[in-house]
C-alpha cells in the first residue's frame, strides 16, 4: 500500500498530484487567452472617466477620455498587460482592469489621532497609503503566504466556524474575511476588491468605507455561522473550510499535519459582495466591466447571487461556496448604501 507513514505507524495515502498539475495549467491558459488589450485599457479608462463618482477628477468626461487617449501606455507580460496614466498603474488580468495600489508612501502620516480606539484605528487607517481595498487586499496576500507556511496555526486563527467561535476565538469572525487558502479563490477577490473599491472609497469616504466593509466581514461570518452551523447542525470534521468565492470550486486546502481541519468558511468574498451590493444600489445605471464581460450594476449583482444558489445546489457541499456568507454581507452592503443614498450627491440625471 502506497502512502506516507507516520510516526503511529498508520499510513496516509498520498494524494495524486495530476489534479493540481491540471488546474495550474487550466490557470496559466486562461490567463494567456484573457489578457486584455491597449484598447481594452482606454475603454476603462473612458468608462471610470464617466463614472458619477468622480474617481478621476474634476475634468469633463470628453477632457478625461481625450487625457487618456493621449498618454495612457500599456505593455503584455504575457499573462498580463500593465497599463499607466498621470502616476497610476493598472492591472489587466482575466479580461478585467484594475488599479493598483501606489506603494510610494506606505507608512501613515505623523498626525495623531484622539478619540476613542476604534476611532483612532480608523482614523490611522485613513490616513494611510493605501485605501481600506487596498490594505485588504494586501493583509490577504500576507495571510496567503501564512497559509503555505503555517496551515496548521491559520486553521485554528483564521477560518470561522461554530466550533472556532465556541471554543473562544471569536477573533476569526474577522480573521477569516482575509483568509485565503487557495490562490484562484485569492486573485477572485483581490479582483473584485481593487475594482469596486476605489469607486466607493470616491463617493463614501474612507470612513464610511471602513464601516461597510467592517459591517460586512461581521455579517457574513454571521451568516455563515447561523446557516451551516446553527441552522444546519455543526459541520463534520474532515471536511475543507468553504470558500466565499462565487466562482471558485472546491480546491485542495492546505491542512495540518497532524490532525483534520474542522469544516468552516473563510475568504474575503462577504466584504466583496457587500461592495457590489452596494454599487448597484448607489449607481444602477453604471455599468459593470469583469472577465471581459459588461454588466449593470444591479445585474452584475444578481449574476453573482444567482451563481452562488446554482452552485450551492449542485454537488457535495454546493462545491465549496458559503453561499449564506455572500448572502450577508450583500445584504449589509445595499442596506448600508441605501441608507447612506440620501445624503450623498449621486448625480440622479446618472
Amino acid at each position: 500500500m502506497g502512502g506516507r507513514r507516520l510516526a503511529d505507524g498508520a499510513i496516509v495515502a498520498e494524494k495524486p498530484r495530476w489534479p493540481r498539475y491540471l488546474a495550474t495549467g487550466a490557470l496559466l491558459a486562461t490567463l494567456l487567452a484573457t489578457q486584455p488589450s491597449h484598447s481594452s485599457l482606454l475603454e476603462h479608462l473612458e468608462s471610470l472617466a464617466e463614472h458619477p463618482s468622480g474617481l478621476l477628477g474634476k475634468l469633463s468626461s470628453l477632457a478625461s477620455s481625450l487625457h487618456a487617449s493621449v498618454g495612457a501606455e500599456s505593455a503584455s507580460y504575457g499573462l498580463f498587460r500593465l497599463g499607466s496614466l498621470s502616476g497610476n498603474h493598472y492591472l489587466g488580468i482575466l479580461g478585467t482592469w484594475i488599479k493598483l495600489p501606489a506603494f510610494a508612501a506606505v507608512l501613515p502620516s505623523s498626525r495623531r489621532a484622539r478619540g476613542s480606539a476604534a476611532a483612532s484605528a480608523a482614523s490611522y487607517m485613513c490616513t494611510s497609503s493605501f485605501e481600506p481595498a487596498e490594505q485588504l487586499v494586501l493583509l490577504s496576500v500576507l495571510l496567503h503566504l501564512l497559509w503555505l507556511t503555517r496551515p496548521r496555526c491559520m486553521v485554528r486563527h483564521a477560518v470561522c466556524s461554530l466550533d472556532a467561535v465556541q471554543r473562544g476565538r471569536v477573533w476569526t469572525l474577522l480573521t477569516a474575511n482575509a483568509s485565503h487558502a487557495a490562490f484562484p479563490h485569492l486573485l477572485h477577490n483581490c479582483i473584485h476588491l481593487l475594482q469596486l473599491g476605489p469607486l466607493l472609497h470616491a463617493t463614501l469616504g474612507c470612513s464610511d468605507l471602513l464601516a461597510l466593509m467592517l459591517t460586512a466581514a461581521l455579517a457574513s461570518s454571521a451568516a455563515s455561522l447561523l446557516w451551516n452551523g446553527v441552522l444546519g447542525g455543526r459541520p463534520k470534521e474532515g471536511g475543507p473550510p468553504a470558500p466565499r468565492s462565487s466562482l471558485s470550486s472546491r480546491s485542495a486546502w492546505p491542512t495540518p499535519r497532524t490532525s483534520p481541519s474542522r469544516a468552516g468558511s473563510l475568504g474575503a468574498s462577504g466584504v466583496a459582495m457587500a461592495m457590489v451590493a452596494a454599487n448597484a444600489a448607489l449607481y444602477p445605471r453604471a455599468l459593470v466591466h469583469v472577465y471581459g464581460l459588461e454588466l449593470p450594476a444591479p445585474h452584475a449583482a444578481l449574476l453573482y447571487l444567482v451563481v452562488d444558489v446554482v452552485a450551492s445546489s449542485s454537488g457535495h457541499g454546493g462545491g465549496g461556496v458559503d453561499a449564506s456568507a455572500h448572502a450577508g454581507g450583500a445584504a449589509v452592503g445595499y442596506a448600508l448604501a441605501r441608507r447612506w443614498q440620501r445624503g450623498l450627491d449621486l448625480f440622479p440625471s446618472f
